[in-house]
């Protein structure tokens, strides 16, 4: 029998109401206020249906279903009626073939937009939403800040929430330390000076093992490499990462939160959002938690931003924009299902596309070499631990995607795939509105897109490269070249002036150079093939 099942055992009678508990939603502190084990019951879903949306990466798999059976289980230890379903239906069919036996189910307000908008379509006699009390703003916090119209801007939104709930503020509602961002001392390359730390395993119990075989046999077909080593998935073991990040990490954070380096994985990022967005860990604790410890204040402050300049405030961003819909949709033919992953998923959603990229996702962002190292050694991050921090996600693959002027929407559920941190809410706005500029001035002012200077200074991965910074790399070609191809569009862009008045000093020939280039790296990317250092010479000089 099903370690899993012999431990939840067959008792799912008695109780007087039921209450559903989503994969994301692992925490006693998003349950009904007041809840009563002995009289609501818990109703767990476990659906293939979700695993044949997108291609997600076998240790995203490994991670939401180990977490959540794990949560069922502490669940009933701690007195609860446990309900375990297994479906290949959607969320909401399942939901709507209990309801005869077990009445109206409540649940807390998804926080992804798919699942969300189903739950609205269901009667209201069948489903009642209760508030999400994971977060720590509302929906009214973001409107009072910034409105309720776009375009929206982070740090305005940042500073009322600090004010608002006196966080790393005074008795004066004036920041702690006279500054509101440390940025500007947090944008160190990796140096070697201070010892990289080591990084936490978990050892897994026989239904994390049960999980993960499972996984192995009948998702196989799914991307990435599986670790169980690596994988956090009770409730000691979220609690125990979180312990090794405040010990271990937290007071270089600062200093080294936009460095990349060949030489360690995560650098000293926590990696505690995978966990946070399962909401194993809660963001309020967190933030507290962060700002008590005995570090420099400009690493508490970039944590701090990292939860409530961003998190929260891509949250509010994408509900507000009903997950960035598109009025017309664009051409299917446009968009592959899972990225291009061959396999039969779901067809996207059309979101929007202003600057109209249309480039199918090269092979390269599923494994196959580039010959550029940046790109290659974060994908390989990727494929190796469904992880790599912001910087290479933004300056690397968003931006080396952007340049190339891939689909937004294939990008973008690449990302949503082989993260184990990404849903909708956070995803979309990290790659559709910042790491493309799909969605125009949403909740950005400019394209967040860089040549090859910014990675050489933040990375070392241009010492090792095949291809040399100055003679063979494309980047900076591909980032002119996206200059050029989008000038229209960014005449009028203040933030856009001192690189469109260098882009108009170009003079045709390399105007021309840029583009052969760029049709050249599309090409041999398309085909799976890298770029040979000889050739970028030849269409460079």
């Amino acid at each position: 029998m099903s370690a899993f099942l012999e431990l939840l055992g067959s008792e799912s009678q008695g109780a007087e109401s039921w209450h559903l508990v989503l994969f994301d939603q692992l925490h006693e502190q998003l349950l009904p206020e007041g809840i009563h084990p002995k009289e609501t019951g818990l109703l767990f879903i476990e659906t293939t249906w979700k695993t044949r949306q997108l291609p997600y990466h076998k240790q995203k798999l490994a991670l939401l279903l180990s977490n959540q059976r794990n949560f069922a289980l502490e669940m009933k230890r701690k007195g609860f009626i446990v309900r375990y379903e297994f479906s290949t239906e959607s969320y909401a069919n399942v939901l709507q073939s209990l309801s005869p036996q077990l009445g109206s189910i409540s649940v807390t307000e998804p926080a992804e937009y798919g699942i969300r908008t189903a739950f609205d379509s269901i009667d209201d006699a069948i489903i009642e939403t209760l508030p999400n009390r994971g977060w720590m703003t509302t929906k009214a916090d973001f409107i009072e800040a910034v409105g309720d119209k776009p375009p929206w801007r982070m740090d305005k939104f940042y500073r009322y929430i600090r004010k608002n709930k006196n966080i790393l503020v005074d008795e004066n509602k004036k920041p702690v330390g006279g500054d509101w961002s440390y940025d500007s001392e947090n944008r160190l390359p990796w140096d070697g000076a201070v010892e990289l730390p080591t990084l936490p395993t978990f050892k897994p119990n026989a239904v994390t093992e049960e999980v993960v075989r499972m996984i192995e046999q009948k998702f196989s077909h799914h991307p990435g490499v599986l670790n169980i080593a690596t994988l956090p998935s009770t409730v000691e073991h979220a609690q125990a990462l979180w312990d090794w990040a405040k010990s271990s990490v937290m007071f270089w954070f600062g200093p080294y939160e936009d460095a990349m380096t060949t030489e360690h994985t995560t650098l000293f990022h926590t990696t505690v959002s995978s966990l946070l967005n399962l909401n194993r860990l809660q963001a309020t604790t967190v933030v507290h938690e962060a700002i008590a410890l005995d570090i420099p204040l400009n690493s508490k402050e970039g944590f701090v931003r990292q939860i409530i300049g961003w998190r929260e405030f891509v949250r509010h961003v994408h509900t507000l924009t009903d997950g960035f819909q598109s009025e017309i949709p664009e051409d299917a033919a446009f968009i592959r299902p899972g990225a291009g992953w061959e396999g039969d998923w779901a067809q996207p959603r059309s979101t929007q596309n202003v600057l109209e990229a249309r480039h199918p996702l090269p092979k390269a962002f599923w494994g196959e070499k580039s010959g550029m190292l940046c790109l290659d050694s974060a994908v390989e991050q990727v494929v190796n631990t469904g992880y790599t921090h912001h910087i290479p996600r933004l300056m690397v693959l968003a931006n080396i995607g952007t340049l190339l002027g891939v689909n937004p929407r294939e990008l973008t559920d690449w990302f949503w795939a082989m993260f184990t941190d990404a849903y909708d809410w956070v995803v979309e706005p990290n790659v559709l509105a910042m790491g493309t500029y799909a969605v125009g001035e949403v909740m950005t002012t400019k394209p967040y897109v860089c040549g090859t200077p910014y990675i050489k200074k933040m990375g070392d991965y241009c010492g090792d490269c095949s291809l040399h910074h100055k003679k063979s790399c494309p980047i900076s070609d591909m980032y002119w070249d996206f200059l050029e191809v989008n000038k229209d569009h960014f005449s009028k862009n203040h933030r856009m002036f001192m690189p469109m008045r260098s882009l108009a000093k170009r003079d045709s020939s390399k105007v021309e150079k840029s583009r052969k280039v760029v049709e050249y790296v599309r090409k041999q990317l398309d085909e799976g093939l890298a770029l040979q250092p000889a050739e970028l010479e030849k269409l460079k000089s």
